[in-house]
């Protein structure tokens, strides 16, 4: 199993995470594909080789995208398990190697994840954090998994997965990725080849702060520029609803378009979380959702065993974002990411 990290001109976030794997996991394997122009790579470059972790480098042209990346990557390695990984997200390497060993016994999962922790550092004195649980999505059809990962949509990017099926995820997001809209359209098409397992335990922490650029919406007009490809993601997975389920292809339209349109919900100011009744059943009631969430609220609270068993991490990783705040990192970037 190797951690795969795209990168871009964040080089004091790299160090962090590369000193964090250093520190908890020495034995990490990393692949780190750098997108950054020339003076980032420099640096970025010299980070690599002072670790005595096992890192395979590759620096690319700071044009490529990174869909291009990191197919580029994933077609020249012969690693059967991989972790999408990032500069500034920080693996719980015990949790995706369980991952890795459900891959192994079952072919009919494409990806294993464990309940994600945002932590969001909004200004110089105002942060957050966020709880992101990972469901077992394993209903028999694909309209199944469709419906049940809806529901609830999460991210499955930060998972562990075969090489093959990333090389179909990413091919996927080459030709359609909007913001907002990111993770639905990721986890449906993962669904489209099999079932999602997630697990109760922490798979990483992803941090975000107010100097870094994000795939995000550029502004209130995103949506109306990007207006096409909401029914375009709704034609791409009816033709995988038809192709997989055998279901005529008005029933699949529809089935697929209330997919999408509990997203618009959500995006419009109706999120699953605050419609009525939501904390009564599932998919918040179920056991995945309910230990995430014990454990969540243990890792915030002294003396607890959950804040025992990660305290030294979230220490390590409040002092890495600590020093980004004042780097240099994201020079000459834009403010958001529209495209990838």
């Amino acid at each position: 199993m190797r951690l795969l990290i795209p990168t871009r001109n964040r080089s004091t976030s790299l160090a962090g995470v590369l000193g964090f794997y250093a520190r908890f996991y020495p034995q990490a394997r990393l692949i780190i594909a750098d997108g950054s122009t020339e003076d980032y790579k420099a640096q970025n470059a010299a980070l690599c080789t002072k670790t005595e972790l096992d890192i395979d480098y590759r620096p690319f042209d700071s044009e490529m995208s990174l869909f291009d990346r990191l197919l580029t990557v994933l077609s020249d390695i012969d690693d059967d398990y991989i972790v999408m990984a990032a500069d500034d997200d920080y693996a719980i390497l015990e949790t995706l190697e369980m991952g890795r060993k459900r891959l192994e016994t079952d072919p009919d999962v494409v990806c294993v994840a464990g309940y994600l922790v945002h932590i969001m550092v909004k200004t110089a004195a105002t942060a957050g954090v966020r709880l992101d649980p990972a469901r077992t999505i394993a209903q028999p059809t694909f309209a199944g998994r469709m419906r049940g990962f809806s529901q609830l949509p999460f991210t499955t990017t930060y998972a562990v997965a075969r090489r093959e099926h990333l090389i179909r995820r990413y091919e996927f997001l080459k030709d359609w990725h909007v913001p907002g809209f990111f993770d639905l359209a990721v986890g449906l098409m993962d669904l489209s080849y099999g079932k999602i397992v997630g697990l109760p335990k922490l798979g990483f922490y992803c941090t975000r702060n107010y100097v870094h650029s994000y795939f995000r919406m550029a502004d209130e007009e995103t949506f109306l520029n990007h207006a096409d490809e909401g029914p375009r993601l709704i034609e791409l997975m009816t033709e995988r609803l038809v192709l997989i389920d055998g279901m005529d292809r008005e029933t699949a339209h529809m089935t697929v378009k209330r997919s999408v349109n509990r997203r618009i919900s959500a995006l419009a100011g109706s999120p699953p979380h605050k419609q009525a009744g939501f904390k009564d059943v599932p998919p918040y009631q179920s056991k995945n959702v309910q230990q995430a969430k014990f454990h969540f609220d243990e890792m915030f609270e002294p003396g607890t065993d959950t804040r025992g068993q990660y305290l030294d991490r979230m220490t390590f990783i409040a002092r890495n974002l600590s020093t980004t705040l004042t780097s240099s990192d994201n020079k000459g970037e834009e403010a958001t990411y529209v495209k990838l």
